[in-house]
């Protein structure tokens, strides 16, 4: 970038007055330099920014804040180095294109800010709709389950009331049977009992 000014500053400074880690000084500055933007440096090959360096990074900062991919905040921030609009002179120069430049940005933070907005509002709607959905599926799942605990327990009282029955049938079929054999037992002692009277008769008949 071509400077006129006397004084330049070290990544050191440069990253300190913009709040940022060097490293992130230098990424923003490697990209930079691919989309054509050139940073004076010295006889060690270290950058030196300048004033109006360190303004066209102040506004790149200002872009990143507002979560904008680093690609198109570079080349927005080179095509603006490229038309000189980060130097004082060139800005006093042109103080009839200046106002409508500043507006532009102005129009443009704006529309990213709403954007933002409107991303910050979407996700929280689609956080409250999930818990929409997770509350009524938690309320059908509990519907559903109690639903088949309730047939559970009534197969299980449909269970034991057919067990039960079945004992029931066993014991009144054993008491039946044991009826009928007490009942031939006792009919069989009555006919012996009647033999042994008729017996009795005919020989009292005869020796009588």
């Amino acid at each position: 970038m071509d400077n006129t000014k006397e004084f330049g500053y070290f990544a050191k400074t440069v990253s300190q007055r913009l709040g940022i880690a060097k490293d992130t000084l230098r990424s923003w500055s490697l990209k930079l330099e691919a989309d054509g933007v050139k940073f004076e440096r010295n006889a060690r090959d270290q950058r030196i920014y300048y004033e109006n360096d360190i303004r066209a990074l102040e506004n790149m900062k200002e872009l990143m804040d507002l979560q904008q991919p680093l690609n198109d905040v570079s080349k927005t921030i080179a095509n603006k180095i490229g038309k000189s609009l980060y130097n004082k002179d060139e800005s006093i120069n042109n103080t009839e294109i200046t106002p409508s430049v500043s507006q532009k940005e102005n129009a443009l933070i704006t529309q990213e800010k709403q954007m933002q907005n409107f991303k910050k509002e979407l996700i929280q709607e689609l956080s409250n709709k999930q818990s929409e959905i997770m509350e009524q599926f938690k309320d059908d799942l509990t519907k559903e389950m109690s639903t088949v605990m309730q047939d559970r327990f009534e197969n299980a009282v449909n269970e034991a009331v057919k067990m039960a029955l079945l004992q029931e049938r066993k014991e009144i079929k054993k008491q039946i049977v044991q009826e009928i054999e007490d009942n031939k037992l006792q009919i069989a002692s009555g006919v012996e009992k009647k033999e042994e009277k008729g017996i009795l008769n005919r020989l009292k008949r005869l020796f009588g």
